[in-house]
């Protein structure tokens, strides 16, 4: 669960930066999360708009890719 923490640490440190208040809870808001995890999987973000290097860039992908998994995990615990 450690890549679907970092990344929700990263989406409610910017959602600071742009005034918002309310903190995104993983259970609670799992879909605004959802929402939020598919737009920072875009190619052009995990490869830096290509600044990155191939390695970096697997690198990212694999950890968005894990922190996809583990919210799947989560959002089937929530409906079962």
């Amino acid at each position: 669960m450690k890549a679907l923490i970092h990344y929700l640490d990263y989406i409610n440190h910017r959602r600071s930066l742009f005034g918002y208040r309310r903190v995104l809870d993983l259970y609670n808001d799992c879909g605004e999360v959802r929402i939020e995890l598919e737009a920072l999987g875009a190619p052009e973000i995990l490869a830096g708009d290509g600044e990155y290097t191939r390695e970096e860039t697997e690198a990212r992908t694999n950890e968005w890719i894990d922190a996809m998994l583990e919210l799947e995990r989560i959002e089937a615990e929530l409906t079962a």
